[in-house]
């Protein structure tokens, strides 16, 4: 038994020295775009027979779209089109120097807008459905108010929104709120240095959030690495996390003084291109999933939308943590659930 054991480590360790994140297949999930504003487009997953409303997804724009398409048997999109369901994932591109001036409200309303737009144009709906994913979900929630989602006269194209892990209350970001205060964080320094935030940092805080991360995640490979469905994934998750794009730095600089430092979606006083950001304003009904072993977003941050939103709000808890709530099946499982609510 015991040479068994050391037998499957050895080989486990000749597999990570063959770098098998470079070749860990992410993104494989066969789609085409449908619209691009400039480096933005919509990826449109089609199901083999639609039967399901067609659901629109917003991505974080610090990551790429593909944690929803680790791998195969491991993808939200796959499971979701597998289902019936015809999805459109807003990817934001990666932003280079050229966009370390744009504005919030750039993404927020003009490219979240047109991208919405376009898929309700080609689903030939009326309304559509909505995911937003991490920061993702907090772009989508201010677009929805600033547009009056369900308010009357408002000609926004939403019938209902689901957030997942998404911050609202960001002083309950355990951590990260501790970090990111005004007086220990020197934002404008960081900003004017760099002009993007660059996404080392960003992935180096994240790290930092648990410093046992990486010694947990290597002894998790040396324990289970004679799984090849493991295996797989694991390389999935490590291609996608080292996959970072910065945060182009005058919409970071808005997010995190307004978010982190003032908590303006729970306090109000956001004044975005002129106009307030409340919450309050969008009244489209509303489902927030917090996962249970989220650092990054605790519950208590994700299920303050209920105190704030203008709408009614169900609030839901999966397991797993930031990321893996996006690997397994419980995820597509409790979207289809919705969506045939």
């Amino acid at each position: 038994m015991m040479v068994a054991a050391i037998a499957e480590k050895v080989e486990t360790l000749r597999w990570l020295a063959a770098d098998p994140v470079a070749t860990a297949e992410t993104g494989r999930t066969p789609h085409r775009v449908v619209f691009r504003d400039h480096k933005a487009c919509v990826r449109y997953f089609a199901p083999a027979v639609a039967t399901r409303p067609p659901l629109f997804c917003v991505m974080p724009l610090i990551n790429t779209w593909t944690v929803f398409d680790l791998a195969p048997g491991r993808s939200v999109v796959e499971a979701l089109t597998a289902a019936g369901v015809p999805v459109y994932v807003l990817d934001w591109g990666r932003a280079g120097p050229e966009d370390a001036d744009t504005p919030m409200a750039h993404y927020v309303d003009t490219v979240l807008g047109r991208c919405l737009d376009r898929a309700v144009r080609h689903a030939g709906v009326e309304k559509i459905d909505v995911l937003g994913y991490c920061v993702g979900g907090t772009f989508l929630a201010v677009h929805l108010a600033r547009a009056g989602a369900g308010t009357e006269g408002s000609r926004c194209p939403v019938r209902r929104a689901f957030f997942l892990a998404t911050p609202i209350d960001f002083h309950q970001s355990g951590r990260l709120a501790r970090w990111a205060r005004p007086e220990s964080f020197p934002l404008d320094a960081i900003v004017d240095g760099f002009g993007n935030f660059p996404k080392e940092l960003m992935q180096d805080s994240f790290r930092w959030l648990r410093p046992t991360g990486v010694a947990a995640k290597y002894k998790s490979v040396l324990d289970r690495g004679g799984d090849p469905e493991f295996r797989r994934l694991w390389a999935a998750l490590e291609r996608w996390n080292g996959d970072g794009v910065d945060f182009p730095g005058a919409t970071y600089r808005e997010y995190v003084r307004q978010c982190y430092f003032d908590n303006a979606l729970v306090g109000g006083g956001w004044i975005m291109d002129g106009t307030p950001v409340t919450l309050a304003q969008a009244t489209v009904p509303a489902t927030t999933v917090a996962a249970s072993d989220d650092h990054i977003v605790p519950t208590a941050a994700a299920h303050a939308l209920r105190g704030v939103w203008g709408g009614p709000v169900t609030t839901r808890v999966l397991g797993g943590g930031h990321v893996g709530v996006c690997a397994g099946a419980k995820l597509p499982a409790a979207i289809v659930e919705w969506l045939d609510a």
